[in-house]
């Protein structure tokens, strides 16, 4: 069933059109995290993955278009964006790849069997930091309103219990790193790859990438990522990112 574009939504597109995706034009929207955090999923097409927080389903849905799962679940507290997301999956294709879920992670006390991948553009900012959105859907999307990154982290460990390797896949500010670095050894994580985002060569991390795995291993720091050669032109790393090469 295809269903009704809402009115209150803009139609964007990624890989060069091939991927279409609906948005609030006054609620949550995605940012340049979504294709980088796609690109760094790794090529994984015979397994199962699991996103929590799915949004409208971007980040699920570059990765189904580049095949880097076999089926991909999506977990999302709110139902708007959960509608979102379905509609978005049906206008793409791939809605018989791509089961959007509208619950509380906290809360879910499904196992999703086979699920080897678990990825996830989580709310970054903690309450107690900066102005907290008065819009509902920006606000629980952008701060630890209903899910925090400890909570993350325990659950989604519990999620991956039975499984090794099992791997959680997160963007985050730079800020959080030391924080991340230190709930990953309380839960029992071990960081497997770690890769910095500047804006610019010359200026500061601002957020970094990560690979965590419930199995010992040696941690891979990679070239950092730079967004913008000069302002308003992407590098050509990233150009390739957004474009879906």
């Amino acid at each position: 069933m295809i269903r009704n574009v809402p009115e209150d939504v803009t139609k964007d597109t990624f890989y060069k059109g091939k991927v279409i995706v609906y948005q609030h034009k006054k609620g949550y929207r995605f940012s340049v995290d979504a294709p980088i955090l796609a690109d760094f999923l790794p090529f994984a097409p015979t397994r199962n993955a699991l996103e929590i927080g799915a949004g409208s389903g971007i980040i699920s849905l570059l990765a189904l278009y580049k095949n880097k799962f076999s089926f991909i679940y999506g977990i999302e507290i709110q139902e708007g964006l959960s509608r979102l997301a379905r509609l978005n999956g049906e206008k793409n294709g791939l809605s018989g790849r791509f089961k959007v879920i509208t619950a509380d992670f906290n809360g879910v006390d499904r196992d999703f069997a086979g699920i080897t991948h678990i990825f996830s553009n989580p709310p970054f900012l903690k309450c107690d930091i900066g102005r907290l959105s008065p819009t509902k859907e920006i606000r629980d999307a952008k701060f630890e309103t209903t899910l925090n990154l400890t909570e993350l982290l325990t659950k989604s460990y519990s999620q991956l219990r039975s499984t090794v390797p099992g791997n959680l896949y997160l963007v985050l500010p730079y800020s959080r790193l030391a924080e991340l670095e230190g709930l990953a050894r309380d839960t029992g994580y071990y960081i497997s790859r770690r890769r910095h985002i500047f804006s610019f060569k010359d200026g500061k991390p601002e957020r970094f990438l990560v690979q965590l795995t419930n199995q010992e291993v040696s941690p891979a720091n990679l070239e950092p990522l730079i967004i913008f050669k000069e302002k308003g032109r992407y590098t050509e790393e990233m150009e390739n990112i957004v474009a879906g090469r």
